[in-house]
């Protein structure tokens, strides 16, 4: 197992290959994601041959094995992460940048793909502008390589292809309960345990490869290439809408292992063993470790998820001189010094790593000097979502407390201010709680949601939110009425019909958004006259399957702005940027909105008023 094995090497070549074509473009291989299952089984199967190999010899020993993975895979981990940090620092907005560190604080520790199990998908539009988000893949290998030698050194060798098999199979069934019975698709993507039977598919493999070669060559070169084609066609077939990983990944993560110990087919010595494939399997780890990174903090910069050709080109020459230099300056190096050497040289990385993440938002603030109030949410953010602490009041508090709530998602927040203002204006208050994405009204329930955390927040926000309701003469709602939320008619409706006759909804205007973030483009506030960029805005009207359940309520009133009458320059006014990002208002532009069109609010809010007297 200590042999060099060049088809091995050639099969990396392919795994990253695939990976690399994935994330260049989705939809050009759709399944190219499963090139990190190539890489599990590949690890599986090389590690346990090793490991097996020296506790027969009696010289295995769990520390010369942890410090022989770290002097593999950490050193040049850590300077990826602290090139993508300083790039970072030149690249990224403010307002992004904590939580930038905050995925480069998981990544540092090994424990991303847990984190990012509570965010977005792996294939959410947030994602991809993630730098840190392939290091998932490294966070699940580094946790396996913790409990695969206390299985192997533990384990009497003659009952490890039974264990191996057991752990297969149950663990396979926890990611199939976990995929369509419980409806976690995006934690089983990132889960260890869900992706450890592709480890024992290699580790079984490689314990009863001597009995799996006695087949004959023939039926090895007819199994090489029904493994490789089984590959390819799954690369096609595999996409972000398959249920992976469960019961597909065996396809895959089975063709690979047949692949590793068919050393002598055809396959494995003329095409996998060729040349460019080796030299590129060689440096496989480093072109993981760099391509996403670049096509990710490109895509940031740009604001836009498609590449052409000429950025296509870029991007391969970048990662392939890049990983050039990281294998042969650090991955090389770093494998051949002595312990005491390497715990010397590997304490300046993780030095500076550890300063970099500290300063990071510190020192961004030299680059962009762009005040809070238009590149961030500032206001009312104590009655919204996951900041929330309390239901505030806001608009003219002097006089005593009217009966109006404000409640709604991430575009109900931005209304805080403008109401804020028109109450000053107009002598009235109101209270107010607010939720991200999902409108804080009863009738949603856990599938609704992305992750179990976002269901916790819409819980505890709905708690504050029942009171508020029971309370309120008045109820004002704003939403974005997401399309891909199926249960949103049926919980409005539920919501409506609960409320007493004597109560009023007002359902305010969603205002238009530009077709990308504008902070991004134009890198400061006041408006770049070198920019050139052309913004499409959307006037958004209620989705007709809304406005059929609103229809339905005679206490129900829709107010109507024509904001396409005043603003000209969106996503600026008078040079001055409006938008925070492309979804929402700044301070700055609540504040142009509420003092441009505080006649028509105020007509179709005493309008409303009036009808429902």
């Amino acid at each position: 197992m200590n042999d060099f094995r060049a088809d091995i090497q050639g099969l990396r070549a392919l795994a990253v290959f695939l990976v690399f074509i994935f994330h260049i473009s989705f939809s050009s291989l759709p399944g190219g994601f499963l090139g990190v299952d190539i890489f599990f089984v590949i690890s599986g199967y090389l590690i346990s041959g090793i490991i097996l190999s020296k506790k027969e010899k009696g010289n295995f020993t769990f520390t010369n094995f942890y410090i022989g993975r770290l002097k593999r895979i950490v050193p040049v981990y850590y300077i990826v992460l602290i090139a993508v940090l300083i790039a970072a620092i030149i690249i990224y907005l403010p307002s992004d940048i904590l939580q930038l560190r905050m995925n480069a604080f998981w990544s540092s520790i090994f424990a991303s793909n847990v984190y990012f199990s509570t965010l977005d998908t792996y294939f959410g539009a947030s994602s991809i502008e993630n730098p840190f988000l392939h290091t998932w893949t490294l966070a699940i290998e580094m946790q396996f390589y913790f409990l695969l030698p206390l299985l192997l050194f533990f384990v009497n060798k003659k009952w490890l292809p039974t264990l191996l098999i057991i752990l297969i199979i149950g663990l396979l069934g926890y990611s199939l309960c976990g995929t369509y019975l419980l409806d976690l698709k995006s934690q089983m993507y990132f889960s260890l345990p869900a992706r450890i039977p592709e480890f024992c598919i290699g580790a079984l493999f490689a314990v009863k490869q001597d009995y799996l070669k006695k087949v004959g060559s023939t039926t090895l070169n007819c199994i090489s290439a029904v493994s490789l084609i089984i590959i390819i066609v799954c690369s096609f077939l595999f996409s972000e809408k398959s249920d992976y990983p469960g019961y597909l990944v065996i396809f895959p993560c089975i063709a690979t292992a047949f692949l590793l110990v068919n050393k002598v087919s055809f396959i494995n010595k003329k095409i996998l063993s060729n040349k460019i494939a080796v030299h590129i399997g060689e440096l496989s780890y480093s072109i993981y470790l760099w391509h996403w990174p670049i096509m990710a903090l490109y895509r940031y910069y740009k604001s836009s998820n498609e590449f052409n050709f000429s950025e296509i080109a870029l991007i391969t020459v970048s990662t392939y001189l890049l990983s050039l230099f990281t294998y042969y300056t650090i991955e090389k190096y770093f494998r051949k010094t002595n312990n005491v050497r390497f715990f010397t040289l590997f304490s300046i990385p993780v030095i500076t790593l550890g300063l970099l993440t500290v300063l990071l938002p510190r020192i961004n603030t030299y680059f962009y000097k762009i005040p809070d109030k238009y590149s961030r949410p500032v206001f009312g953010l104590k009655s919204h979502s996951y900041d929330f602490k309390e239901v505030e009041s806001f608009g003219n508090l002097i006089e005593k407390r009217d009966s109006i709530l404000l409640i709604g998602d991430s575009h109900a927040l931005a209304y805080k201010n403008i109401l804020n203002n028109l109450g000053k204006s107009h002598f009235f208050n109101f209270r107010t709680v607010t939720n991200d994405r999902y409108l804080n009204i009863p009738g949603f329930t856990e599938p609704d949601f992305l992750n179990k955390e976002s269901f916790i927040q819409y819980s505890k926000i709905m708690k504050a939110t029942t009171e508020e309701i029971k309370k309120a003469k008045v109820i004002f709602i704003c939403s974005v009425w997401f399309d891909d939320l199926p249960t949103l008619p049926s919980a409005l409706n539920q919501f409506l019909g609960s409320l007493d006759s004597s109560q009023t909804v007002i359902v305010l205007p969603d205002y238009p958004t530009p077709d990308n973030n504008p902070i991004r483009i134009n890198r400061d506030f006041i408006k770049n006259p070198d920019s050139n960029y052309k913004y499409k805005i959307g006037y958004k009207r209620l989705p007709a399957r809304i406005k059929k359940v609103l229809e339905r309520y005679k206490n129900v009133h829709v107010i109507n702005i024509d904001f396409r009458s005043k603003l000209k320059d969106i996503p600026f006014n008078r040079d001055t940027l409006m938008y925070y990002d492309k979804g929402h208002l700044n301070l700055y532009g609540t504040e142009v909105v509420s003092k441009e069109f505080d006649e028509e609010f105020m007509n179709g809010i005493n309008k409303a008023l009036q009808k429902h007297k």
